[in-house]
């Protein structure tokens, strides 16, 4: 049976495929489909990521034979590479410079649990590499550095502006990072009043105590406030990971574990008795 490509800017690539356990009717079922939805769209490899499917399992076509890679692992490489890539996953038309193995070993398994190896060089190893990649969840914006990312990120909106909502490109430097930086600040003052009782007399640890209370109520708005913006950019910007709120729940999380470990230290140490 055919099935629908997942094409950019579709998330879905980023799982990561579990390994097949099983080698029964229902992994030759997608052996197939993977097979069926590779020759209608005329691909020469294609991973079952690529049709929502995240188990480790590729097809990848040699000369006139379709290899079944079930478990693939890359043991060696050799030599390096630089090419001009191009990806199903992307846009047709679009293509970048990275680099690649020129020789590979890889062990897998066929279709009945049975342990293979293949050595592959040149364009097959290129391709292999590929759906290894979209096994791991990579791919090939995964292989540019910083600045070259955000310039092919830009190609990618140019491109399709109008068929896509990819949203602003990232950039250097987001307006929520000041809100962050501000209660970190504060929580790195607050935590500098703690060598008070051991230098301070009991009147001026009572006036930095009740600046510590003052510094540690706005704390908590400031992480309100780098919360709900940090949501605004996540729209705004919707093809940066560093927008997803799975991160911007982590960050939040992780200031408010120092906040807890800070206010304790204030009303447990600097008070004055």
């Amino acid at each position: 049976m055919i099935k629908e490509l997942i094409t950019y800017p579709d998330e879905r690539i980023r799982y990561i495929s579990a390994d097949i356990r099983k080698y029964d009717d229902e992994l030759f079922e997608l052996l197939e489909n993977m097979r069926d939805t590779m020759e209608h769209h005329e691909l020469n490899a294609i991973s079952a990521i690529q049709i929502a499917i995240p188990y480790s399992a590729i097809l990848l076509k040699e000369g006139e034979n379709i290899l079944e890679l079930i478990n693939a692992r890359l043991i060696s490489t050799e030599g390096v590479e630089e090419i001009d890539e191009v990806s199903p996953y992307f846009p047709k038309g679009f293509s970048a410079k990275i680099k690649r193995y020129g020789k590979i070993k890889v062990v897998y398994e066929n279709r009945n649990g049975e342990l293979r190896h293949l050595d592959a060089e040149g364009e097959l190893s290129q391709r292999l590499q590929r759906q290894i990649d979209f096994l791991f969840g990579g791919t090939l914006l995964d292989k540019l550095d910083k600045k070259e990312r955000q310039k092919a990120e830009e190609i990618l909106v140019s491109q399709h502006e109008g068929v896509y909502d990819f949203g602003a490109s990232c950039p250097a430097v987001f307006v929520r990072d000041y809100f962050k930086k501000g209660a970190k600040y504060l929580m790195a003052a607050v935590a500098l009043s703690f060598i008070t009782p051991w230098v301070l007399s009991d009147e001026l640890r009572h006036m930095v105590y009740t600046v510590d209370k003052f510094a540690l109520m706005l704390v908590p708005v400031l992480m309100v406030i780098y919360f709900m913006y940090a949501q605004h950019e996540a729209k705004l910007y919707k093809q940066c990971t560093s927008c997803q709120i799975g991160n911007i729940i982590g960050t939040t999380a992780i200031m408010a574990f120092q906040l807890l470990i800070v206010a304790l230290g204030v009303f447990f140490w600097v008070a004055p008795k």
